[in-house]
């Protein structure tokens, strides 16, 4: 497979991942009774060992910090990797590796999409919980995962790719 092929397939595989999510998602959510970003604390029952649902709301504001981490640690990671796998002294390798780099590419979209609308999203929500929709949540959701996973295809393909290299002889990693 050439350039362009390998360009278009990582393209491909990057439109493709969110459209499975946000169909799988979707067609969960519209069906819940309510979506909300704080729903109500529940308990279990240390006897009957049954849930136990209460009034009090679960905030958001500390997973909305974990949430944004996360994706902060993934565009620092794609990002790094973009701006260092070009560098490589492999020429042979570099063709190979361009379905990677357009999975990279799609991580940092994703990722920076998934913490703008959150944040936009939850604010929404703080004024109007009702504006917080099965849509909503399940944009919220793809953008996520899908940046997620172009992250982890990503970077399974380097390593076929850069094992196979090394075990077929055309990739010399050398001593020190």
């Amino acid at each position: 497979m050439g350039l362009p092929g390998t360009i278009w397939s990582g393209v491909a595989m990057g439109l493709l991942i969110p459209a499975a999510f946000f169909a799988y998602e979707y067609s969960i959510e519209r069906r819940a009774p309510y979506v909300t970003l704080t729903p109500f604390k529940r308990t279990r029952d240390p006897r009957t060992g049954e849930i136990i649902g209460g009034t009090e709301e679960v905030s958001f504001d500390p997973r909305h910090g974990h949430y944004m981490k996360c994706a902060e640690v993934l565009i620092t990671l794609a990002s790094a990797s973009l701006v260092f796998i070009p560098t490589l002294h492999v020429s042979s390798l570099l063709p190979k590796l361009a379905f990677s780099m357009v999975l990279l590419g799609f991580t940092v979209v994703y990722a920076l999409l998934f913490m703008a609308l959150l944040t936009y999203f939850y604010e929404m929500f703080l004024f109007d919980p009702v504006s917080f929709t099965a849509l909503r949540s399940s944009i919220m959701f793809t953008l996520g995962f899908s940046a997620f996973v172009c992250f982890a295809l990503a970077y399974i393909w380097l390593s076929i790719i850069t094992g196979t290299a090394i075990a077929n002889g055309s990739l010399v990693i050398p001593n020190h």
